[in-house]
């Protein structure tokens, strides 16, 4: 358990971090705070995460791109629906990446692992990958679970992007290049309108935040995919590209999420009695003019379209 270890690191004295899990941002911030501290306790989690009552209780000395979990004496972020709480603050909604504010943070902006550390976050959080390097750590990230991110934590304070030529990322990578072609494939079977509503109705082990970005760079300029996680339970995942007036952070908000202008989502829970209420209120937002659906469009009473989808797994970002 989680509290487990922030106690044992407590109790040895050793500082600990709390960042975000959900991509390269969140885990360069993480290996900037290893670099730095290499005896330091790192904990990753999603942005509901940090409402948990223990971890409210926790006095973080460092917390990245993250909303603030109540005690934090020094905090970097970068989005602009996270309010600023922490005893210090590296806050500035218009970086590009919560880890250029973390690199300044923890006085690493000299320090030749922590630029490349900076601008694989600056590259991915922007949706501007020009690196391959980036590019393999960005899918290695997306597709992996939590020991696998906090061991390339590890390996990424210490290497950099050389950490990529070894174990566990060299894997990573390799399994985020097969989820990368399903993403692909699934672009390729949606036309590139302008506004875009998908509907995945189960999970497909792909990363949602890359289908929104690769049906950007094929002409959409607003994607917002809805996808049912459980009974209850939805996450909405929304890009705008960065050339229209679309605005994804409002539409979040609106969903009870947050986020950015141009990349946003929320995690949705359904009423008791109503357990499709998120779609419908999703479209009744958005009014699209069809909807696609990974899978089988079933009783959506609204005009939709059937996008076959061939793959495995649940682990989608």
């Amino acid at each position: 358990m989680p509290l487990f270890g922030v106690i044992a690191a407590k109790l040895a004295k050793r500082p600990v971090a709390l960042c975000d899990a959900g991509d390269v941002d969140g885990i360069a911030s993480a290996a900037l705070f290893k670099r730095r501290y290499p005896n330091g306790y790192v904990e990753l989690m999603g942005p509901t995460d940090v409402r948990r009552w223990w971890v409210k209780l926790v006095k973080w000395d460092f917390v990245a791109d993250l909303p603030c979990p109540g005690k934090a004496r020094i905090r970097a972020d970068h989005h602009k629906t996270n309010a600023p709480c922490a005893e210090v603050e590296f806050y500035d909604p218009d970086a590009p990446a919560s880890a250029v504010l973390a690199a300044e943070a923890l006085g690493l902006l000299e320090d030749e692992v922590a630029k490349q550390l900076v601008d694989a976050a600056v590259q991915t959080d922007t949706a501007n990958v020009t690196d391959p390097k980036v590019k393999l750590l960005d899918l290695a990230i997306r597709y992996a679970d939590k020991r696998q991110k906090l061991a390339a934590v590890e390996k990424l304070a210490q290497k950099g992007l050389a950490a990529l030529e070894e174990e566990p990322l060299k894997s990573m990578a390799e399994r985020g290049l097969e989820k990368d072609r399903l993403v692909a494939q699934i672009a390729s079977s949606i036309p590139a309108e302008e506004t875009l509503f998908i509907y995945s109705p189960t999970r497909l082990g792909i990363s949602y935040r890359l289908l929104t970005i690769e049906l950007e760079k094929r002409g959409a300029k607003f994607v917002n995919i809805l996808v049912r996680r459980g009974w209850r339970t939805y996450r909405l995942y929304c890009g705008a590209h960065r050339d229209s007036p679309y605005d994804c952070a409002e539409l979040a908000r609106r969903m009870g999420g947050g986020g950015h202008k141009y990349a946003a989502g929320a995690l949705i829970k359904a009423p008791l009695l109503s357990p499709e209420k998120p779609l419908h209120d999703l479209i009744a937002l958005l009014n699209p003019r069809l909807v696609y659906v990974l899978g089988s469009c079933n009783n959506l009473k609204m005009p939709c379209r059937s996008v076959e989808v061939m793959t495995r797994g649940s682990n989608d970002q």
